[in-house]
């Protein structure tokens, strides 16, 4: 299962808080066939979803579960979200 770091989540929840829409949050989508981005967009039936703080703040789709298994969504030294 995808790991995703405290850092990482408050990162994301910080990018959403001037948002009131609690149904949207950022999706890990593919950007082309090789790279995988982030979408802010409402969270579909089946996504694996992360909250912090009491709100969803990434979702995972399904297919692309079987990728992200042994990965890790960290802050990176410049401040920038990573996949590792």
């Amino acid at each position: 299962m995808l790991s995703v770091s405290t850092p990482a989540l408050e990162q994301l929840h910080s990018s959403l808080s001037a948002s009131t829409s609690d149904d949207k949050c950022f999706r890990i989508v593919p950007k082309d066939t090789a790279t995988l981005t982030l979408k802010y967009t409402e969270i579909e039936s089946g996504d694996t979803t992360f909250d912090f703080n009491g709100r969803t703040v990434l979702a995972l789709p399904r297919e692309l579960e079987p990728y992200c298994a042994d990965k890790n969504l960290e802050v990176n030294d410049d401040g920038g979200l990573v996949l590792n």
